[in-house]
């Protein structure tokens, strides 16, 4: 859940960062909000269909080629952002809503549009991409650790949509230049190290020249990629604390303007508590929730066990401790098939095979008193170890002696496949 819940705050967060400001820059009159929003959503449908198409072709088909589209897509991206950017700059303080709309406010129009169509083509593939991990091969959307998966997912998804929110309206209640730099920063932050990437691509296929430093540029980006998405999770916040620093605070002339004073300083307020949240909240997701997410339990050497004839020993004091306990039998060709044990209560005890029927020979360990899959991350009821079904480890049988318990080799060497 927490690996899902990291990966889409990282590939939701430019998506809805890019398209949510891009929205809030749009230039028309009153009049014309209707035609403006039709054309908005025209587009962003148009880059998500593109995005969804792509994705699904990359996952199903072996004809699509990622450097490809990235190199098209990011051209046009770069493109589009740049003439976006030169015509905010242009923009200047003219009021977004003018009645009367000039060429300007036309050309802020159509560049935020052509944009929206560009990054949601741009972005939405890698976000697309990581569903594919929510259900593993051979499982099903129904199973636990898949619900758990898309609800880790969704949540990384709803939080940063509102963080994109909230970043809109705190940028309506700050000055024009700083609404403008501090868009331009976010996409420059944004588009810049791509753009880097991108052009590394080219010169590595010598369409255009490559030059000194070039290399070192990019290991410096991939190595600092998390230290770009923290400067934009500092950028999100940011509007939230100048909207509150640059409240306008002059005397009220009537009972009226106090009232619409006091309403404004509990909305900034509000914004500002929302972005500053929810800024802390990505910062500990990017760094300690994503070391947390990557971390890859070592699972417990294999313990000792007395071969004799047909069968498997296994000192029982050993294994009466409450914990996990691995073992290993190597059959006579070759291969090791683990099994495990770990005390239910005073006369009974949870064998299986080091492996389940859903995520193969991966294993299991022991975290807190915890038995967990190490792939899927499920927590075993111990009590249901022993048990066929689920996650559980596949069951083998086994006999109680006074100091030992007895496994069955021919057993053991039956489920060979599971390890090889």
């Amino acid at each position: 859940m927490l690996e899902l819940f990291i990966v889409s705050i990282q590939t939701a967060l430019p998506l809805c960062l890019a398209v949510s400001i891009l929205v809030a820059s749009r230039a028309h009159a009153p009049m014309e909000r209707q035609t403006v929003a039709k054309l908005t959503f025209a587009s962003t449908a148009i880059g998500l269909l593109g995005a969804g198409v792509f994705t699904w072709l990359r996952l199903n088909t072996p004809h699509v080629d990622i450097p490809v589209f990235t190199a098209w897509a990011g051209i046009a991206l770069f493109i589009t952002m740049f003439a976006f950017l030169v015509m905010l700059w242009l923009f200047g303080d003219r009021d977004l809503h003018d009645i009367n709309q000039g060429m300007r406010h036309r050309g802020l129009t159509v560049t935020a549009i052509l944009a929206i169509c560009t990054s949601a083509l741009y972005y939405a593939v890698p976000y697309f991409y990581s569903t594919d991990s929510i259900v593993h091969t051979g499982g099903s959307v129904f199973e636990t650790a898949s619900l758990l998966r898309l609800a880790g997912f969704s949540l990384g998804t709803i939080l940063a949509v509102v963080a994109c929110w909230g970043y809109v309206q705190c940028a309506k209640k700050v000055p024009w230049w700083v609404r403008t730099l501090v868009t331009s920063v976010v996409f420059m932050a944004m588009i810049l190290p791509r753009m880097i990437l991108l052009y590394q691509q080219f010169a590595t296929r010598r369409i255009v020249p490559s030059f000194p430093g070039l290399f070192d540029i990019v290991l410096w980006i991939q190595r600092n990629e998390a230290m770009t998405q923290l400067i934009l999770v500092f950028l999100i916040a940011f509007p939230g604390f100048i909207a509150l620093w640059t409240q306008v605070k002059k005397p009220p002339h009537n009972p009226a303007e106090r009232r619409l004073q006091k309403a404004d300083t509990i909305s900034r307020r509000q914004f500002f508590g929302l972005s500053s949240v929810l800024a802390i909240a990505f910062a500990w997701s990017l760094t300690d929730g994503k070391r947390r997410s990557e971390y890859v339990p070592e699972l417990t050497d294999l313990e000792a066990t007395t071969l004799e004839g047909d069968f498997v020993y296994v000192d029982r004091l050993l294994v009466s401790d409450g914990h996990l306990h691995r073992f290993g039998y190597k059959t006579a060709n070759g291969v090791e098939v683990r099994f495990l044990v770990v005390r239910k209560n005073e006369v009974a005890f949870g064998v299986g095979l080091d492996a389940c029927e859903i995520c193969g020979d991966s294993g299991y360990y022991e975290d807190k008193g915890k038995i967990i899959c190490s792939k899927c991350d499920v927590m075993m009821n111990v009590q249901t170890i022993g048990f066929p079904g689920g996650c559980n480890p596949i069951p083998i049988k086994y006999e109680v002696e006074d100091t030992r318990l007895k496994f069955f080799a021919e057993e053991l060497e039956s489920h060979e496949k599971v390890f090889s």
